[in-house]
């Protein structure tokens, strides 16, 4: 990954990079958890309202964790016990 570098402090990696996408789809979770976060932290008291938005800000993060998740490999066997 040679060609990669910082913008606004945040790396950039090399679009052929194998985890670019992956790294992207992380970044857009953390900017969804990153908004809900700001949406609490000048709340002294909990509140529906708030929490109607971060609800509303955090669903389309969980569901793309969810794919993140879902589409990575299972832990491998030992090789071990395939051979028995």
């Amino acid at each position: 990954m040679s060609n990669s570098e910082t913008t606004n402090n945040i790396w950039q990696p090399d679009p052929s990079w194998d985890y670019y996408i992956l790294w992207h789809s992380f970044l857009y979770v953390k900017a969804k958890i990153d908004a809900a976060l700001s949406c609490i932290k000048d709340e002294e008291y909990a509140m529906p309202g708030v929490e109607i938005e971060i609800k509303k800000i955090l669903e389309p993060a969980s569901s793309k964790l969810i794919e993140i998740v879902d589409s990575l490999p299972e832990e491998e066997e030992e090789e071990d016990d395939e051979e028995e």
